[in-house]
């Protein structure tokens, strides 16, 4: 019984010790973690509005009805600007892939009427396949494309050759943004 006592003493001492190690990390390391995550993001925002100096964020409420489902989910959304003046936005989505939940940025001249840019900031997508959609081939066929666009793939978009689940993904998300620019400017 001792020896049992003695044995479940150091497993209790040794996971405590663990604990307090992680919790000394997390915080220490979390105001860092933080700051890298929002200088990723303004890189980020610069490449799919690389027009842009300036990104405001704007409340998503003030948006309207947004089109959610289970298939999609607006996180965020800026209001790009350059020179003071409103050049068009950026929506942050959460697509569902084939791997789960697919997050990029969708930036939109709302002037023109086209996609400026895509980036993919996450995605559990299969690899060598699915994760493909984070390609520059992949994601520059979006590049100038109207808000008109059906974005349907094997119609105007072509599919990742394996992931069609995933590249759905990313042509629903540009649609769905498209459908609320649309519907902003009516």
């Amino acid at each position: 019984m001792r020896k049992i006592l003695r044995v479940a003493l150091a497993l209790t001492v040794v996971c405590v010790a663990a604990a307090l190690s992680l919790s000394v990390v997390y915080v220490v390391t979390k105001e860092k973690i933080a700051e890298e995550a929002k200088k990723e993001l303004k890189e980020a925002l610069g490449v799919v509005f690389p027009e842009a100096e300036t990104f405001t964020p704007l409340d998503l409420a003030a948006l309207g009805t947004l089109p959610e489902s289970k298939e999609i989910q607006f996180l965020e959304a800026y209001e790009a600007q350059s020179g003071g003046e409103r050049r068009g936005m950026v929506f942050k989505v959460a697509s569902t892939g084939y791997g789960g939940p697919i997050v990029l940025l969708v930036g939109v001249d709302t002037e023109e009427g086209k996609i400026t840019g895509l980036k993919v900031l996450e995605h559990q997508e299969t690899p060598g396949l699915g994760s493909n959609i984070a390609e520059v081939g992949f994601l520059s066929q979006f590049l100038g494309k109207s808000l008109a666009s059906p974005f349907r793939v094997g119609e105007d978009v072509q599919a990742v050759s394996g992931a069609t689940i995933s590249s759905r993904a990313v042509a629903r998300a540009c649609a769905k943004v498209a459908e609320i620019v649309r519907g902003e400017k009516r």
